[in-house]
């Protein structure tokens, strides 16, 4: 006892202190966010990201997946009283296994890759019970992509969707005379060197890299916004870019736009190989994404 009160002492006046220090993993020891090392969906995007009433959007994911861990991907849709904060409250219980595809939308079902993709109608009665005036900010409405095991995997294991990888999107359906638009990429570089799509960089290991995109000025969108004092403002979309790559070190993950760059430091092991992706974000729900390849050169 008198151990415990000397140790619970010590912790008061040295913060750095940790009881149980092996239990869990420090901060520091944790993968970076921005390391694509493991099975992640790095972003979903809707097309288009704002909607009315009866109004069509598709969406798509940007996979990591180093690894080969993806299957198909099942989509769902929700309403916002079905939306919790980890995603789509939906019970799926209530299908069979024949089920039509007619009973699979009715429970939300929008897509399951790659047989169908994923495709969205917002109700068209999505905004009735709105004022007129809260109309032009309109609602939320959920979809969820969540990737499933690959093919072949044991048939007759039980499925725990709690491990898998999961995420999802709020699509906005409103009335707004600006609606909003995801933002265009207009080009990707490497220390000031564009990289197209199909290039593969080749890179020294330990050495740094500055990353960029490039976004054109009208991508930056003008809206209209009713703050929350029921006045009209005049706003302009304020983009930041997530930064992530396969392997590396000392990479920013968060760059705010004008200042789209980031720096990267290559991993030391020769022939390694991996991916650069970049996540442009509006901050009203509009996203783009960029990815090239990269490959650690081989020693002369």
């Amino acid at each position: 006892m008198k151990n415990t009160a000397f140790i619970l002492a010590m912790c008061l006046v040295m913060p750095a202190c940790v009881i149980n220090a092996d239990k869990y993993p420090r901060p520091r020891d944790l993968t970076p966010t921005w390391k694509t090392n493991s099975l992640r969906i790095l972003a979903i995007q809707a097309e288009p990201p704002e909607v009315r009433p009866g109004e069509d959007a598709t969406f798509t994911a940007l996979l990591a997946d180093p690894s080969g861990e993806a299957g198909g991907t099942l989509w769902v849709a929700c309403s916002p009283e079905q939306t919790t904060p980890f995603g789509c409250a939906i019970d799926f219980s209530v299908l069979g296994d024949d089920a039509t595809p007619d009973e699979l939308a009715e429970a939300g079902v929008i897509g399951f890759e790659p047989a169908f993709a994923p495709a969205w109608t917002a109700p068209e009665d999505a905004l009735d019970a709105l004022e007129e005036a809260d109309r032009a900010e309109g609602l939320g409405f959920t979809v969820q992509a969540t990737v499933l095991p690959p093919e072949g995997a044991d048939p007759d294991a039980e499925f725990d969707f709690a491990t898998f990888e999961s995420g999802y999107k709020r699509i906005i359906v409103s009335e707004a005379a600006t609606p909003n638009d995801n933002p265009f990429i207009e080009s990707f570089s490497v220390d000031g060197v564009l990289i197209g799509p199909d290039d593969v960089v080749e890179v020294d290991g330990g050495q740094g890299y500055e990353l960029a995109v490039f976004l054109p000025e009208d991508t930056i969108q003008t809206y209209e916004y009713i703050n929350p004092d029921g006045v009209l403002e005049e706003r302009i979309e304020e983009p930041f870019v997530s930064w992530y790559a396969t392997e590396g070190s000392a990479m920013e993950d968060t760059t705010l736009y004008p200042f789209t760059q980031s720096d990267w430091t290559a991993p030391e092991l020769q022939d390694e190989q991996g991916f650069w992706y970049a996540v442009v974000r509006d901050r009203r729900g509009g996203l783009s994404w960029i990815v090239r390849q990269w490959r650690v050169r081989s020693a002369p």
